[in-house]
């Protein structure tokens, strides 16, 4: 299935629509599981203007962007941890601490959130979602730093004192500037929404935060990531924000006007990261397999923590969290991050559900192309290789799970099958416990819960590990499901259409034991051997 996707991939390189290679734009991608050591699936494209390399591969390194920022969140979170997020940021900067502001003309006010951040109320944890409610960029995107007095006039726009006007860290200037600065220039913004409002993307939030970081732990952001993460890792090409000195995709050759020489100074934590393919799926692989963190924060990481207008889309620190329909109508949910930065455009995308990942990396010299492509290069993966991981991870269930389980001495069996195309989980046909029908179409369940007529197994990733026969390694020796026996109600309602699905979780229950609890006995070859009903006290062996 992996290589059907692939020649599908391949073939796509050719049309004419996609524009893949008819340009001079240089480009990378590289998908990967966290089940293999090795890259599913790399492919490169090096066109025929000087691009610093004579020819693109996995260690050729691009600038990265906002990518950056799971780098950032990433190391707070070894280094310091999420139980921080709660903390306001005024705790750590005394720049933002105790500032008071008047009630401004109208002497008559009492509250003010209008014109001034209310910085006490901003925490850690709404920084790195962007939550907080701050500014995008105190001096980046400042129209007064780029336009001359005509361009002023023809928008009609007043003329600004010059003390109006930032000097530092803006389009094209080469100022960096300094800590004092910064606070001189954000102080001055006002908020955008109140905290916890809604999203709105923040560079300077992570400047913030990477400030806090270093207020706990005593150690520059810069520092920390490069030892936790990229030396932890072996991700060689890889730095935070000194530009290597070989190695690079140079677009053009002029590293000025691709951006690959911009220093960001203290927005680095935002934006400036160096890295390859081949660095960026050690990165993923670590993160879908909790190397560098412990698997219960790595949960607590990978999940939404507030939502945009939009349904389908949601935002993490830093996630871009796309909410995608599947074939049978399940929602799963995909962890990405774009980054932008110069002409470099740059998506690290991760499907925890899948265990699978993908990178992509562009760059021109004019930034014509370089943007369309990397969307188009992220959108193809998920539309070829998505639906790869759902038939595969369909056919595994099929050999590890399927099949039929009884305890001949007790007259109990239950039958399980992977479901009808499209639909979700594995499906148990019927359960007979010590001669009585359980599930089936004369379960007692349905007079008394209205279900009970079949039965869905889903893993609750819950697992006991257990020592190899040769004892060099471990293998997960019983699996937690649950046993969902709950239709769905009408969609397009106020009433939640899964509701069932998840509050009846758990119940009922059967001396202190939950109906629905499952638990499959697994070989080392990752074949179940038998399964614990626990509810009716059954162990069943597999037959067949």
């Amino acid at each position: 299935m992996l290589n059907e996707s692939i020649v599908e991939f391949e073939k796509s390189l050719d049309s004419v629509e996609l524009g893949l290679q008819v340009n001079d734009t240089a480009w990378a991608v590289a998908l990967f599981s966290s089940k293999e050591n090795k890259t599913l699936y790399e492919r490169y494209y090096t066109p025929p203007i000087d691009v610093g390399v004579s020819k693109v591969d996995g260690n050729s390194i691009f600038r990265i962007g906002s990518v950056s920022k799971v780098f950032s969140v990433w190391s707070f979170l070894i280094e310091v941890g999420d139980k921080y997020f709660n903390d306001p940021i005024t705790k750590y900067i005394p720049e933002l601490a105790n500032l008071t502001y008047n009630g401004g003309s109208d002497h008559q006010e009492v509250y003010n959130d209008i014109d001034h951040v209310r910085w006490e109320e901003v925490t850690l944890g709404q920084l790195a979602s962007h939550a907080a409610g701050i500014s995008r960029d105190p001096t980046y995107n400042d129209l007064a730093a780029e336009l001359g007095p005509n361009q002023v006039s023809v928008l009609g726009l007043p003329v600004l004192k010059s003390s109006e006007i930032p000097t530092c860290n803006t389009p094209g200037g080469s100022q960096i500037c300094t800590r004092n600065e910064l606070f001189s220039y954000l102080l001055n913004q006002r908020p955008l929404y109140p905290t916890a409002h809604s999203p709105a993307y923040s560079n300077v939030a992570y400047t913030l935060l990477g400030y806090a970081q270093q207020a706990i732990t005593g150690t520059p952001l810069s520092d920390a990531v490069t030892t936790n993460i990229f030396e932890a890792l072996a991700m060689t090409n890889s730095s935070f924000s000194h530009k290597p000195s070989s190695g690079g995709v140079i677009p053009g050759g002029n590293e000025s006007q691709v951006g690959w020489n911009e220093d960001l100074g203290p927005f680095s934590p935002a934006g400036s990261i160096y890295s390859s393919t081949a660095d960026l799926v050690k990165a993923g692989q670590a993160i879908l397999q909790s190397r560098l963190l412990s698997p219960a924060q790595t949960r607590r990481w990978m999940k939404p923590l507030t939502q945009t207008g939009d349904l389908s889309t949601a935002v993490g620190a830093p996630w871009e969290i796309r909410y995608l329909t599947l074939q049978d109508q399940r929602v799963s949910q995909i962890y990405t991050k774009q980054g932008d930065e110069g002409t470099y455009h740059a998506a690290f995308v991760l499907s925890p559900e899948h265990d699978l990942g993908w990178v992509v990396l562009a760059a021109d010299a004019t930034d014509t192309n370089a943007g369309r492509i990397r969307e188009t290069l992220m959108n193809s993966f998920g539309d070829l290789f998505l639906p790869m991981a759902e038939r595969l991870a369909e056919n595994e269930a099929g050999v590890n799970f399927a099949g039929t389980f009884a305890d001949e001495a007790t007259n109990s069996s239950v039958k399980i099958q992977t479901g009808p195309s499209g639909s979700p989980g594995l499906f148990v046909t019927g359960l007979t416990s010590r001669g009585a029908q359980v599930v089936g179409p004369e379960s007692p369940l349905i007079q008394v819960y209205g279900v009970g007529q079949s039965a869905r197994l889903y893993p609750s990733n819950l697992r006991a590990t257990s020592r190899s026969k040769d004892g060099l390694g471990t293998y997960d020796s019983r699996l937690g499901f649950r046993a969902e026996f709950f239709n769905a109600s009408q969609p397009g309602k106020i009433q939640d259409p899964c509701l069932s699905a998840w509050t009846a979780v758990g119940a009922p229950l059967y001396g202190q034991v939950a109906l629905d609890d499952w638990v499959f006995e697994m070989q080392e070859n990752g074949q179940a051997e038998a399964l614990d009903v626990r509810f009716l006290r059954l162990r069943l062996k597999k037959v067949n």
